[in-house]
């Protein structure tokens, strides 16, 4: 079986890993087309890219600013805090937009090489025009949230969306979709798309072992990890009296880093490390806490490990995340613009609190409770084999 992935953007690529290697791993043929902004943290994973579209046509629709000012959400009783209709709508619009920069390339790849489905990141609408115009099955996969281009029913058919397939003479995408899921239930919205469940198996890159991470702690503080994510500078400006309220607390810091962000630290207190471009869940298998923006990729490690997460979003997609870690009880958040003794006191909270820590240590139970990439390997053979996508996902086949 001949298996496309399509990615979307740097953040989003290791949420396909998993499922693009136990491809491989069950001997099948696998490609990964993403935009050449994306290639490097493919073939860095030891997957064969295809780079589609031109990087500065995709770049300039990419950069396109949202109003994702922090206070877009609705109420927190409402899907925990979802983003409100018109940003979403927005959101999807744009993603149209990305897609249509990258169609042409995927489409003349697929014909090329003829895969038998196609899997796409819910942000990447280029893989569902791919699929359509040879005809297979195309099943989506989510990159943490409930946000995605489809398209459920007639009447929710975008001009936009409608548009991406009419160039190449066939007719969109109508009807049921199904997505393959890693995020937890305690951390998922609900959607209208039909869900596979799937094990959430982070990847965040290679790595060798420095020594202090070969042998046990040399103290009993905690050690809190801060980060704001390796796509971001969500943190920069915060990210110094962050280190100083921990510091007041006693707890030792690590620093989770770009190597642009550490070039510009200043000189760090005794007891605070910095890593450049480390795998934050090898990080993290070491820590007590996580500080971090609201990344949805960074909370989801932090879930894996069982740890408590202190969030300090500062924007509203990233505000989103941190009403769902909020509800589920795993962590708390400040505002953008929280006070600097805030922090001290929210992450006391949080080390001295048993129910963060229990409350993330059930949906680490509920990640567990899933069925791992590999047995989703099996459901993809199943749809390709039936040219559709109606058939049992594997917690589906298990609840018969």
């Amino acid at each position: 079986m001949r298996v496309l992935f399509v990615g979307h953007g740097p953040a989003h690529i290791p949420w396909i890993i998993p499922l693009a290697w136990a491809t491989r791993l069950a001997g099948h043929e696998v490609r990964v087309a993403v935009r050449p902004q994306c290639v490097t943290p493919v073939t860095r994973a030891g997957l064969v890219a295809v780079p589609v579209g031109d990087e500065a046509a995709v770049g300039a629709v990419a950069a396109r600013r949202l109003p994702l000012w922090p206070g877009r959400l609705r109420s927190a009783d409402q899907a925990a805090g979802a983003l409100e209709a018109d940003l979403a709508d927005t959101l999807v619009e744009k993603m149209i937009a990305v897609a249509d920069t990258l169609t042409d390339d995927l489409v003349d790849f697929a014909r090329f090489w003829r895969p038998d489905i196609v899997v796409h990141d819910t942000a990447a609408a280029a893989g569902l025009v791919a699929a359509a115009a040879i005809k297979v099955p195309a099943v989506g996969h989510t990159f943490g949230v409930s946000l995605g281009v489809h398209c459920e029913n007639e009447a929710d058919l975008r001009p936009s969306y409608a548009r991406l397939f009419e160039r190449f003479g066939i007719d969109p995408v109508v009807g049921p979709s199904v997505w393959i899921d890693p995020c937890p239930p305690g951390l998922r919205t609900p959607h209208a798309v039909r869900r596979a469940d799937m094990r959430y198996v982070p990847f965040s890159g290679p790595a060798a072992l420095p020594p202090w991470l070969r042998t046990g702690r040399d103290s009993d503080r905690p050690l809190v990890c801060i980060t704001g994510g390796i796509t971001t500078t969500a943190l920069d400006e915060i990210r110094d009296h962050v280190v100083a309220s921990l510091r007041e607390l006693g707890a030792d810091v690590v620093l989770a880093l770009t190597t642009a962000q550490a070039e510009n630290l200043p000189a760090l207190p005794k007891g605070v490390r910095v890593v450049e471009f480390f795998p934050l869940d090898v990080l993290l298998a070491h820590c007590d806490a996580l500080v971090h923006h609201g990344g949805v990729s960074s909370g989801m490690i932090a879930v894996t490990h069982g740890l408590p997460q202190l969030l300090l979003p500062q924007n509203a997609f990233q505000e989103h995340w941190a009403h769902l870690v909020c509800a589920s009880g795993a962590g708390t958040a400040l505002p953008a613009k929280a006070a600097e003794d805030a922090v001290g006191t929210a992450m006391r909270d949080l080390l001295a609190r048993p129910s963060y820590q229990q409350r993330a240590r059930s949906l680490r139970a509920e990640i567990d409770a899933t069925p791992t990439p590999d047995r989703l390997v099996g459901f993809l053979e199943q749809c390709a084999s039936a040219g559709h996508t109606n058939v049992h996902t594997p917690a589906e086949a298990e609840g018969r």
